[in-house]
């Protein structure tokens, strides 16, 4: 498949999941889950799937995390009688780190202005 397929596949994936987790899923740790990003491997065999949950607390990210790795085979089913390919990759879940990084670099740079302003 070419590289326009991989990125249609991933872009479907992501779709799929987004209402799989929404409409289908039972257990509420899911509810608090949303799909970020789905990333393919060169075969297609496997999928990375960062995600991020709502709420503040990181037991709520333990808890969420682990359910979908809990549910990874009914979520990888639910995908497979959707998307109607031969092979459905394997589903790994992980955090996306991406806001903690954005609020940490926000906060250095706070210190870095209020130091300046200190130092004047």
């Amino acid at each position: 498949m070419s590289r326009w397929g991989r990125e249609r596949l991933q872009s479907e994936i992501h779709e799929q999941l987004s209402e799989i987790l929404q409409f289908e899923a039972r257990d509420p740790r899911l509810e608090r889950v949303t799909i970020f990003t789905v990333k393919l491997s060169k075969d297609m065999r496997h999928a990375w799937i960062a995600v991020g949950v709502l709420g503040d607390s990181h037991q709520e990210e333990t808890e969420s995390l682990a359910a979908l790795q809990d549910h990874r085979g009914f979520l990888r089913s639910a995908l497979a009688k959707r998307l109607h390919i031969r092979h459905t990759p394997e589903l790994h879940f992980e955090l996306d780190e991406t806001e903690r990084r954005a609020h940490g670099v926000e906060e250095l740079l706070k210190e870095i202005k209020r130091e300046k302003e200190v130092s004047r």
